[in-house]
Order: C-alpha cells, then sequence, then structure tokens
C-alpha cells in the first residue's frame, strides 16, 4: 500500500462485527428465568422459527400460556438483544488495527436504525467505526449495491482502487459486493461453501479477515 493510498474496508454488522447468538443466548437466559420456560426449549424454538420471531412468540404463548401479547413481546425482544450484544476485545482490536494503518471503514448492515446502533454501542465499536449505514435508512437492503455505495459515498474513494466487503452472509454480502463492483471476503466460520455467489477470498472470521488485510 502506497503511503498516500487508504484502502476501504465495509464491515457487515451481525455475526460478522458481533454475535448475534451470543446475545440470543443472554436474552433466553432473562426470559427463561421471568418466564419460567426452559433455555433448551427456547434455543429449539428458535432454531426451528429461523428468525420469524413472531411465529417464535406465538409458539411461545401457546405452549407455556405466555402473558401479554404476541407483539409486545417481539417489541420487548428488539429493543432488549441489541444491548446484549457483548464486547469483543480481539473484534475491536483487529479494527483498530485496520483503522491505525489508514484503513477507511464503514458498517453495512440490513436491519433497523435504532437497533443497528445499539449493537455497535453494545459491542463498543461506536468510535471505532462512526461510518454505520443501515438499510431502514435508506430503503434499500442488501445485497443491492446501493447500500454499498451510500457507504463510499461517505469515505474518500479518489484515495484507493483497493475496496473490500468483508461479511459472514454470502448471499447478502459476497453477492451484494460482488454486484457492486467490489472485493469481498466471506467470514465462513468453518462452512464449506454451499455453492452459489463466490467471494474473492474466504478466512475464519473477522479478526483473520483484518489480519489478512494488513498482511497483503
Amino acid at each position: 500500500m502506497g503511503s498516500s493510498a487508504r484502502p476501504i474496508a465495509l464491515l457487515d454488522l451481525d455475526d460478522t462485527l458481533t454475535d448475534r447468538a451470543a446475545a440470543f443466548a443472554a436474552w433466553a437466559t432473562e426470559f427463561s428465568a421471568a418466564h419460567s420456560i426452559p433455555e433448551q426449549w427456547l434455543h429449539e424454538a428458535d432454531a426451528a422459527h429461523s428468525g420469524r420471531r413472531r411465529d417464535f412468540f406465538a409458539l411461545a404463548k401457546a405452549t407455556y400460556d405466555l402473558p401479554g401479547t404476541v407483539e409486545e413481546h417481539y417489541d420487548a425482544f428488539r429493543r432488549r438483544t441489541p444491548q446484549l450484544v457483548p464486547y469483543r476485545p480481539a473484534v475491536n482490536a483487529a479494527v483498530q488495527a485496520l483503522a491505525s494503518h489508514g484503513w477507511q471503514l464503514a458498517v453495512v448492515t440490513n436491519g433497523d436504525h435504532d437497533a443497528q446502533h445499539a449493537k455497535l454501542a453494545a459491542a463498543r465499536l461506536t468510535d471505532l467505526l462512526p461510518t454505520l449505514v443501515v438499510s431502514s435508512d435508506h430503503g434499500v437492503r442488501k445485497p443491492d449495491p446501493a447500500l454499498f455505495h451510500a457507504a463510499l459515498d461517505q469515505l474518500d474513494t479518489s484515495a484507493t482502487e483497493e475496496i473490500w466487503v468483508i461479511g459472514d452472509s454470502l448471499t447478502a454480502d459476497i453477492a451484494g459486493g460482488n454486484r457492486a463492483g467490489l472485493r469481498t471476503l466471506w467470514t465462513s466460520y468453518g462452512r464449506p461453501h454451499p455453492g452459489g455467489p463466490l467471494p474473492w477470498h474466504t478466512v475464519h472470521d473477522v479478526v483473520e479477515a483484518c489480519a489478512w488485510l494488513l498482511a497483503r
């Protein structure tokens, strides 16, 4: 990298910079204690419903005579789980290393504005990653290239031709980055590639992604 070059990394939030499963596990512990529902049941129901939260709470209500409405529990879940995202020092150190070496950084994420900002704050990444581009603010979702370009509009693209997208989702991050004409790094967490969009390179997680970019 030349002395004046400032390459760009556009990072996914959920399950890349943050650990969504850990946040759910912390919520499940709280919810289990409050409503006498076994944590194991909550995890099994979560896996069965693949993020369909209203169906998840409807099943909990029917199975355990849960008080309150499905919508009330859904809204409470959406408010609480972002606050439970864990701080992961290794991730923060990896992001800081990129920034210290002159990389321009932005987060590009699907989701709700308030929830995604709360997750970034809980992970103690707000100061490191002040540029946060959220789908709800732009009316488009990844893999639409427009969301990546919205992030690039806030950065100095004249300083580099090297722009990377880092994320765990082949259909959102890798497909979207490829369609936007950018280089892509897939954080596979050891998963075999199932077919579909191909990344430029595969790494285990975001910590390895940052190290790989710096070592090039």
